[in-house]
């Protein structure tokens, strides 16, 4: 058989594996429902509703949960503002973290804690630390952590690991990248996500609070320089 019948055959075969009665979906709870689970992540689940159904929803906005619950078919997903709700759901098969940036650890232990299987949006964490509780949590759990990143596959990307990842030690790096400001590209996605403000104070000091725990623990702790505003700025621009 040629190598074009045999990807049409492959395909074909996918396809009505996919569209069988029997293929299992799986349901998925996401936590955070900010700009990247309103223009990638529901959409996108929305898009694969042969293989994942939404279920549960959960953010620290009333009102961003109450806009993309409307985004979700019905059946109507159960909205909470707890995310150990969302971990401990029997509705709940895969739980997605999606949220800001200094909970990622925090709600992944969590969904690991009740063998979920999570996705953790990038970054996993930015401190050695904080990685290794999750790699010590998942060792005790039915569930798996899989960290999302769009350019994971990126074929550039590939190279690079391949290409440097038998060094011995890299001594000097130098990386030339384009960091664009997210409306750019976001306001042509057609998703038209909202941001909402309903968020308490005590929340967002609590948020400020943890951010410079980490950035302690990485910057001085870890790698031995001065917290500086300059250092956490690069910390967050690499790390994250």
């Amino acid at each position: 058989m040629s190598t074009g019948q045999s990807t049409v055959s492959g395909v074909a075969a996918t396809e009505a594996a996919c569209a069988s009665p029997k293929a299992r979906i799986l349901r998925v709870g996401i936590i955070g429902c900010g700009e990247v689970a309103q223009v990638v992540h529901i959409p996108t689940l929305n898009f694969l509703s042969h293989r994942y159904q939404i279920t549960y929803l959960c953010d620290i906005s009333r009102q961003a949960l109450d806009h993309c619950a409307k985004k979700v078919p019905a059946p109507i997903p159960s909205v909470t503002t707890d995310p150990e709700e969302v971990c401990s759901s029997s509705d709940v098969d895969v739980v997605l973290i999606a949220n800001a940036d200094e909970y990622h650890v925090e709600h992944g232990l969590m969904a690991l804690k009740h063998h979920k299987y999570c996705f953790i949006e990038k970054p996993l964490a930015v401190c050695f630390r904080d990685v290794d509780r999750i790699i010590e949590a998942e060792k005790t759990s039915k569930g798996k952590v899989f960290v999302g990143t769009m350019r994971r596959y990126a074929a550039s990307f590939v190279d690079a690991v391949e290409e440097v990842g038998g060094f011995e030690k890299i001594l000097y790096a130098r990386i030339r990248d384009i960091i664009g400001p997210n409306p750019t590209f976001v306001g042509q996605s057609g998703t038209f996500p909202l941001k909402f403000s309903d968020i308490g104070e005590a929340d967002i000091q609590e948020k400020v609070k943890r951010d410079e725990e980490i950035g302690q623990q990485a910057l001085s702790n870890e790698f031995g320089i001065p917290v500086t505003p300059q250092s956490r700025r690069m910390l967050r621009l690499l790390g994250g």
